[in-house]
């Protein structure tokens, strides 16, 4: 593509592009996350127990907030890339479809899991690693299995606000069905060690599969090599999915941030 070409696309995007920047920023100032109500404060002269709790939760925030901006971005290019097959521009809505909404929403699961392992670095820190002495062995499954199975305090954390804990960090999968879990593992493996994985499109479509024990009396094999016939993922399906968790998460975050033990880390923001 020469330079001439590019202005001429650009030309044609402005009004697209335009129209996906305010659809963004209408739904960041209309948000209904609870967590985005809040503000971390960072005090230098605080406790330790404080300081940890303002260090961690500062970094839960923004990466809670970066997570809600890019599920928007990719929401946006969904609103112009249904609007162009509408008009019938399908090879303009197939830009905004892969270049650009999965640009955005491809990343989105990745950042939940690896939210929620923050949130379990945070809370076996405050427990003084007494919850998972092996800090490499700190996820939020690991860590809620170990808070469920404690019968008294850790560290700083009481064994009331161990059971608090225990409790809020229930909400994270709320209403999300084992096959979701399932799809959801899968994703973020594949695509953080695997391959460029395909939402709606086919990017390694041959692939090996392990047959059937019906399939195996016939081959004399286990394993067989083919193309795929259809995606892996659609983004309808890891959408919804998608909101569901991201919903969780807020009241999980949002639980987290009114806890006592954290009202010298957090404050609400005033509006008005």
């Amino acid at each position: 593509m020469d330079e001439k070409l590019l202005n001429e696309d650009l030309e044609k995007m402005q009004p697209f592009l335009l129209k996906w920047f305010r659809e963004y920023n209408v739904m960041m100032l209309n948000s209904p996350f609870k967590t985005l109500e809040y503000e971390v404060s960072m005090d230098g002269f605080a406790p330790v127990k404080d300081m940890l709790s303002q260090s961690h939760l500062y970094s839960i925030f923004e990466a809670f907030r970066e997570l809600v901006k890019t599920h928007y971005y990719s929401q946006a290019a969904y609103t112009i890339e249904k609007e162009l097959i509408e008009e019938g521009e399908i090879e303009w809505s197939n830009y905004w479809k892969y270049e650009v909404k999965n640009y955005y929403f491809r990343s989105i699961i990745p950042r939940i899991v690896s939210l929620l392992d923050y949130v379990a670095i945070m809370i076996n820190e405050l427990s003084q690693r007494e919850l998972i002495s092996n800090v490499r062995g700190v996820y939020f499954k690991t860590l809620t299995s170990s808070l469920t199975a404690r019968k008294a305090k850790a560290g700083w954390l009481s064994y009331e606000e161990i059971k608090e804990l225990d409790m809020i960090l229930s909400h994270a999968y709320l209403q999300v069905t084992q096959e979701e879990k399932d799809i959801l593992t899968l994703f973020r493996h594949t695509s953080t060690h695997r391959y460029f994985v395909g939402i709606d499109e086919l990017t390694v479509p041959f692939q090996r599969r392990e047959l059937s024990k019906h399939e195996r009396k016939f081959l004399q094999s286990q394993y067989s090599y083919g193309f795929r016939g259809k995606p892996e993922y659609s983004f309808d399906e890891l959408n919804g999915t998608v909101e569901k968790l991201l919903n969780n998460i807020d009241d999980m975050l949002s639980r987290l941030m009114e806890m006592d033990m954290m009202q010298n880390s957090v404050q609400r923001i005033e509006n008005g």
